[in-house]
């Protein structure tokens, strides 16, 4: 049983995101790390352990992903 309850990550472009919480119960926020604004995107849950975000357009700066466990 996984003891983590949040995960946080780093990407530049959409891609897949490996959490690694053991369930689909999760929320997602994304921000922009220079300008600290909220950022929206597509999440897709592709399994219990991961995420897809999908951008309408690649980012200028590089966005930092949060996932919270719900539960």
């Amino acid at each position: 049983l996984n003891g983590s309850t949040s995960f946080a990550d780093t990407i530049t472009a959409t891609g897949t995101v490996t959490h690694n919480l053991g369930t689909e119960d999760v929320i997602v926020q994304l921000y922009d790390v220079t300008t600290l604004d909220t950022v929206y995107a597509d999440i897709d849950r592709t399994s219990v352990n991961a995420v897809t975000v999908t951008f309408g357009s690649t980012p200028t700066n590089s966005i930092r992903v949060l996932v919270q466990k719900i539960g």
